[in-house]
């Protein structure tokens, strides 16, 4: 984020995305690759703290994750009027 902020203590610094109904959003990662929260959980387990965890933890880990999922904010975007006389065409 060093070229967001400017700051050398930014450099190699990411805004991850909120894990607001992180259940629904399956397929999960950068790429798709783990189908299932059981299995990313895992995975980052393992890859950011070097642990296996029990079944029961990660059960315990992906209910939380569960307790996350609300309604999905509504989005409503504008309808801009077209000038007088412009019509529609299959090309706008």
């Amino acid at each position: 984020m060093k070229s967001v902020s400017g700051k050398d203590e930014d450099d190699h610094l990411f805004r991850v995305q909120s894990w607001r109904n992180v259940a629904m959003t399956a397929p999960y990662f950068h790429d798709g690759a783990v189908k299932t929260l059981d299995e990313a959980v895992r995975i980052m387990a393992k890859t950011q703290l070097d642990t296996d965890l029990a079944d029961n933890d990660v059960a315990d880990i992906v209910e939380f994750l569960k307790t996350l999922t609300g309604k999905a904010p509504q989005v409503t975007f504008p309808v801009l009027p077209r000038p007088a006389g412009q019509a529609l065409t299959w090309t706008d």
